[in-house]
């Protein structure tokens, strides 16, 4: 083994080492940054701020009588849907 070629290995160049500290230091965010930043917006003076939601839902006779409308469709059109349905499965019987 040749003694210059031991020594070139051990010593690391000036870039490699910048990229190391880099490295380590976005490791270090990485892995710390998130645990501060849930600390901080879960903390309890947050949730003391919280308004509750409220929603005042009001239905008129129109609405009612818009939504009977749709059910009543929507159930005609199922039973015709599965009128044509038995016919087919009769007809490919035969």
């Amino acid at each position: 083994m040749d003694s210059n070629s031991q020594s070139a290995n051990t010593e690391e160049l000036p870039s490699q080492r910048l990229a190391d500290v880099v490295g380590t230091a976005i490791a270090m965010l990485t892995l710390t940054l998130p645990m501060f930043v849930i600390g901080h917006y879960s903390s309890s003076s947050f949730q003391g701020n919280r308004q509750p939601l409220t929603y005042n839902l009001q239905t008129t006779d129109n609405d009612t009588e818009l939504i009977k409308s749709e059910i009543s469709s929507t159930d005609k059109m199922n039973q015709h849907a599965s009128s044509l349905s038995k016919e087919e499965n009769y007809n490919s019987g035969n």
